[in-house]
């Protein structure tokens, strides 16, 4: 069942920069991971893990994000019960950045742990490359120094920024840097803290490299808002 879904999952995402299959493979193994240390059900954490982007709105549109069509065929195809789609669609329909922005959260265990994988593959090293990539594969770029980003996002802005090609660093302050404090599960807030650190840490230094104290004044002024 899984390596067929998989299958499905990897031709949708085929062009998803940042959120193909290696992305989707490091949130289901995280997920599984937190599962196991939380004691939920594993199938339900899996199936979510594995079809949380199939549907993206950036990719199909707000409309068909909010159907969750790709996801609910890919299921229908490989058997799932309808109580598990049921489960599953719910698990995808209150997580992530975009919800937490409208105040829409995870409302199950198993929920939370999907949600918190996810984000924690949008902090730390790995975060770092797939910014750059979605932002050089956009047509954007890397860094202005005259563009500062805002200290407070709304969704309605958040959104905006999705189809405008914005620096790659204003990204970290528009979302990496705030999800530290939107990790809900107490086995994946030390992961959280410890990425969290490292692309503080990262931004620090190109700060310096670029001799830009008055962004490295802003990122501190930042820090201390969170």
């Amino acid at each position: 069942m899984y390596t067929q879904i998989k299958k499905e999952v990897e031709k949708l995402l085929s062009t998803a920069s940042g959120h193909g299959l290696d992305h989707v493979e490091r949130v289901c193994q995280m997920a599984l991971w937190l599962a196991k240390k939380e004691n939920v059900d594993e199938e339900t954490v899996m199936l979510a893990a594995l079809l949380h982007d199939v549907d993206d709105y950036k990719f199909v549109g707000i409309e068909q994000a909010k159907n969750l069509l790709n996801a609910k065929k890919i299921m229908q195809k490989a058997g799932i019960s309808g109580v598990k789609q049921e489960r599953v669609c719910d698990i995808i329909l209150n997580m992530g950045y975009s919800n937490a922005l409208k105040g829409i959260r995870p409302k199950t265990k198993e929920g939370a742990i999907v949600s918190d994988a996810d984000m924690l593959d949008a902090m730390g090293a790995v975060a770092v490359v797939r910014t750059l990539e979605y932002a050089l594969l956009k047509g954007g770029f890397v860094f202005d120094k005259d563009i500062f980003p805002e200290t407070k996002v709304s969704f309605e802005s958040y959104q905006k920024k999705a189809t405008t090609q914005e620096p790659a660093i204003n990204h970290f302050f528009d979302k990496l840097l705030k999800l530290n404090g939107l990790i809900i599960t107490d086995s994946a807030k030390k992961e959280a803290q410890k990425r969290h650190d490292f692309m503080v840490a990262f931004l620090k230094e190109f700060f310096l490299e670029q001799n830009q104290k008055e962004w490295l004044d802003y990122l501190e002024l930042y820090l201390n808002l969170l």
